[in-house]
C-alpha cells in the first residue's frame, strides 16, 4: 500500500513539473504577442487565434486535459460518483471545435448559426437520447472513456437586441458550463453533473431589453433528448439583471416538463430552477451565489417525489496580471438517492443510490501562462452524510483530490 502511494505521488509530482515546465516555456516565447488576460474568461481579443476572425464565419477551439491525484487510491481508479474528471488518471477532456456565424446586426434581421464538436472524455456530459444514445439512454457509439458528441447545433435569426435560435444548444440553467474556457475549475460542483439539464434541443428567444435587463424563454424536448417517451414539450425561460457599475448580477432560471420516471414507460413533471447572484466588491474580487432545486413527481424507486438541491458558492480574487484564485464550496441534498451515482457505461462502481448530503470545498488558481494557454491546478475535499459510502470503491464517506489542468485555445 505504501509502494503504490508513494509511486502516485511521485507520478502526480513528475506530471505537475512537466506541465508547469512546458507552459512556462510557452509563456516566456509568446509573452510579448499577446496581453494576457485579466480575468478567467479570456476575451477574444486576447487569443491569438489559428483561424482568422475577419472570415464571416469563425473557426475556433481548445484542446483540453488534466490529471488527479486521488489520496485514497481506488482500486477501480474512480474519483467516486462523478461523472466528470471522474478517474485518477491523466485524461484529454476535451478536444473541441466551433464553427459559428454569429449575429451581428444592431437593428433589422440576420441570420447565422453554430456547430459545436467534441471528443474526448467529457463526451458523455454531452450526449442526446435519439443523437449519441438510444432513447432509452444506452450508448450508439461511445463506449466509457474519449467519445465523440454535438454540444451545440443550431440555426439563429435576429439581431443583438432580439433573437431566435432553433436546434440543439446548452441549458440557460445552472451556473457552470461544460466549455473549459468558460469555467474556473477543473472539476464540476455537483450541482452542474447531477441537478441537470446539460442540453435542450428545441427553440429559445432572447431578448436584451436594456442593457441591463436580458430574457429568454422557450419550447424545448424536455432535459438533454432529441428523442424521448413523451411528446410534450418543456418550457425554460430565464431573467438577468446586471446594475449600470456592474456590482451585482442577479438571474433567475427554470425549467419544467414531463420527464421519465422511477415507474417503467411513465413520463410525470419535472421541475428545477436556479438562483445566482454574484457581487463585484472590487475589480479583483467576485463572490457567487448559487441555490438550485428540482423535484420529479414518481421520482423515487416504488413511487413519491424526488427532490434534490443545494447552494453553491464561489470566490475569485486576482491576485496578478497572470494569476487569479478561487474558492468553491458546495452543498448538495440528494434526498432519495436518485440523482448522485457513477456511469455503468463508463464501468464506473460507485454507483446510486446514495441518500444523503455532499459537501465539496474546492480551491485552485490560474495562471495565464499566455493569452492562450490556462493552467488551473486545484486541490478539493469531497465529504458525504447519508447511509452508504461513496468513495474509494464504497470503503470511504470522503476523499481528497489533487489536480493539475492545461487548456490551450487556438
Amino acid at each position: 500500500m505504501k509502494e503504490a502511494w508513494s509511486m502516485k505521488v511521485w507520478r502526480l509530482g513528475l506530471g505537475i513539473c512537466g506541465l508547469l515546465w512546458a507552459t512556462s516555456s510557452v509563456g516566456q516565447v509568446w509573452a510579448d504577442e499577446a496581453a494576457v488576460p485579466a480575468s478567467s474568461a479570456q476575451g477574444d481579443a486576447a487569443i491569438q487565434r489559428l483561424f482568422p476572425q475577419s472570415w464571416p464565419i469563425s473557426v475556433r477551439g481548445w484542446v483540453d486535459g488534466g490529471y488527479t491525484f486521488n489520496g485514497s487510491s481506488p482500486t477501480s481508479h474512480f474519483n467516486g460518483p462523478y461523472n466528470a474528471v471522474d478517474r485518477d488518471r491523466p485524461q484529454l477532456n476535451q478536444l473541441y471545435l466551433v464553427v459559428e456565424k454569429a449575429l451581428h446586426a444592431t437593428s433589422g434581421i440576420d441570420v447565422g448559426g453554430r456547430v459545436d464538436a467534441m471528443y474526448g472524455y467529457d463526451y458523455f456530459l454531452t450526449q442526446s437520447n435519439g443523437i449519441e444514445r438510444n432513447q432509452s439512454g444506452s450508448p450508439k457509439w461511445n463506449h466509457e472513456q474519449h467519445g465523440v458528441a454535438l454540444p451545440q447545433m443550431y440555426a439563429e435569426a435576429g439581431n443583438q437586441t432580439f433573437s431566435v435560435k432553433a436546434g440543439h444548444f446548452y441549458t440557460i440553467v445552472g451556473y457552470e458550463g461544460v466549455p473549459a474556457p468558460a469555467n474556473f475549475f477543473y472539476s464540476k460542483s455537483y450541482s452542474y453533473q447531477f441537478a441537470g439539464p446539460f442540453t435542450h434541443w428545441g427553440g429559445l428567444a432572447t431578448w436584451n431589453v436594456t442593457p441591463q435587463f436580458t430574457l429568454q424563454g422557450g419550447l424545448v424536448n424536455g432535459w438533454d433528448s432529441f428523442d424521448r417517451r413523451s411528446d410534450k414539450p418543456a418550457y425554460v425561460m430565464s431573467a438577468k439583471y446586471t446594475t449600470n457599475d456592474k456590482f451585482l448580477t442577479a438571474s433567475l432560471a427554470m425549467i419544467t416538463g414531463e420527464e421519465p420516471t422511477a415507474v417503467a414507460a411513465k413520463t410525470e413533471q419535472r421541475t428545477r430552477y436556479s438562483a445566482i447572484v454574484s457581487v463585484h466588491p472590487t475589480d479583483d474580487l467576485e463572490y457567487v451565489l448559487h441555490h438550485h432545486y428540482a423535484y420529479q413527481e414518481d421520482g423515487k424507486v416504488g413511487g413519491g417525489t424526488a427532490r434534490w438541491y443545494g447552494i453553491d458558492q464561489y470566490l475569485y480574487y486576482r491576485l496578478h496580471q497572470k494569476v487569479k484564485a478561487g474558492l468553491r464550496f458546495e452543498w448538495f441534498r440528494d434526498e432519495a438517492g436518485t440523482r448522485v451515482g457513477g456511469s455503468p457505461d463508463r464501468g464506473n462502481p460507485n454507483l446510486a443510490p446514495f441518500a444523503g448530503s455532499f459537501y465539496s470545498l474546492t480551491g485552485g488558481v490560474n495562471y495565464y501562462a499566455h493569452s492562450n494557454i490556462t493552467i488551473r491546478p486545484e486541490i478539493r475535499y469531497d465529504w458525504f452524510t447519508g447511509g452508504r459510502n461513496p468513495y474509494n470503491d464504497g470503503h470511504n464517506d470522503n476523499q481528497l483530490l489533487v489536480a493539475i489542468n492545461v487548456y490551450l485555445q487556438f
